[in-house]
């Protein structure tokens, strides 16, 4: 059973990379199955993966410390009842790749399974402009890349072809040794991925764990939401936070719209799916009255 870890800080696009490693290993004749990691309470990436395949969810905390003994239980569990070619690990956008690999390493997994590639999904506009994020965000998405076989530089419709080249000049510089390739929309192919050696990884373990403070609000609602107010309260969101998604119902249609916001991004998608109206808001040293308050007085359900 080949392992893909995916990794990479909030927003970068890994759910989309995710999809199309998916449709790859199908197109090849490949068994896959996925094991996801939601930081927050509530999963709203599982639902935008094909259902026909085997998913595995792990939610509300982070499998690279306190779930990090979830991982090897559910993907030895995932052997035994599926069988899988390939299994594809998403990560939280706050874990480190690093303590994931080790928790795919333990002896109960060794003699069926092999982790083939650790893929750093990086969204190109945020590393751009990294210089802006606190100290302990831009050390964690250092720790997130270092770790890599691949970095994956997602999203370079959102930036000019100089901005490109000078973010791959510095990824060079700073991981010399890992091969990086770009992508709009995350259409990256399993022949892409450098089949590496995994004990170079074991050496490069970190001590400190650096997301500590990074938290997230779980607002769960039954009535509908103005589309323009809605649009207005994501654009004055405090800069501590980083990412938004769920579910919501407009006042303008009857249709379930799906919510994706990082990184100064917002998209609204409608969708079919049969969904509850919650929203998972993540960020840096949370403040999640405050983040209540701003969503009630946006609804008027105050």
């Amino acid at each position: 059973m080949e392992i893909v870890i995916i990794g990479g800080f909030l927003g970068g696009g890994k759910t989309t990379v995710l999809n199309h490693l998916i449709q790859e290993a199908l197109n090849n004749d490949k068994k896959p199955a996925v094991l996801m990691n939601e930081f927050g309470e509530k999963s709203v990436d599982s639902y935008l993966i094909d259902h026909n395949i085997l998913i595995n969810e792990i939610v509300n905390g982070c499998i690279c410390c306190e779930l990090k003994g979830d991982v090897t239980k559910q993907l030895h569990e995932i052997y035994m009842t599926f069988k899988p070619d390939i299994v594809f690990l998403e990560c939280s956008g706050i874990a480190h790749p690093s303590e994931v690999l080790d928790a795919c390493l333990t002896p109960v997994l060794a003699p069926f399974s092999k982790v083939i590639s650790i893929l750093g999904v990086l969204d190109a506009h945020l590393y751009y402009n990294l210089e802006k994020l606190p100290k302990m965000i831009q050390k964690l998405v250092d720790v997130q890349l270092k770790h890599c076989s691949n970095i994956v530089l997602n999203k370079v419709d959102l930036l000019k072809s100089e901005q490109i080249l000078e973010i791959l000049s510095e990824l060079k510089r700073e991981y010399p040794q890992i091969k990086c390739f770009i992508t709009k929309y995350g259409d990256i192919k399993i022949e892409n991925i450098t089949i590496a050696e995994e004990e170079k990884w074991i050496e490069k373990s970190e001590n400190q764990v650096f997301h500590g403070s990074i938290g997230h609000c779980l607002y769960q609602f039954s009535s509908s939401w103005n589309k323009n107010d809605f649009i207005h309260w994501v654009q004055n969101l405090p800069p501590y936070v980083y990412r938004v998604k769920g579910f919501i119902d407009f006042d303008e249609n009857n249709l379930k719209s799906q919510i994706q916001y990082a990184n100064n991004q917002l998209n609204i998608q409608t969708t079919d799916l049969n969904m509850d109206n919650y929203i998972v808001i993540i960020g840096h040293n949370m403040n999640n009255n405050e983040i209540i308050r701003s969503i009630k007085q946006s609804k008027k359900d105050i």
